[in-house]
């Protein structure tokens, strides 16, 4: 819990202990770019301090971490589009900066999670 606010702070190891507008945007944007074109894919918009996505069928998911963030985008997206998502992160890396590449690692790892539990 947050002394100055009263809020509940959720940690998320790629964007550190500090949460500001500008990396939630960054984060959202970088996300969005990623899965544009594929078939219906979700959107990714920053609500508050976190995200929401939005999948093809108005099913929409709040996010805390960016990770939580990766598993919503796989889970709303087409099943066919997944391991686009995977390839496509995996093509981006390394990330043009340290955000964006932490960003992509976690994705990376998301991926992995999210297609060894569907595998198994």
């Amino acid at each position: 819990m947050c002394g100055a606010c009263g809020r509940a702070v959720i940690a998320d190891p790629v964007l550190g202990p500090v949460r500001r507008m500008r990396d939630l945007l960054l984060v959202a944007q970088m996300v969005n770019v990623l899965v544009d074109g594929l078939p219906g894919r979700p959107v990714v918009r920053v609500i508050g301090e976190g995200w929401i996505v939005a999948g093809r069928t108005g099913r929409t998911s709040t996010c805390d971490t960016v990770r939580e963030l990766w598993l919503a985008m796989l889970d709303h997206g087409r099943a066919d589009a997944t391991s686009c998502i995977a390839e496509r992160v995996a093509r981006s890396l390394p990330g043009a900066s340290p955000l964006a590449d932490r960003v992509l690692r976690e994705g990376m790892a998301a991926a992995n999670d999210f297609l060894g539990g569907a595998a198994g």
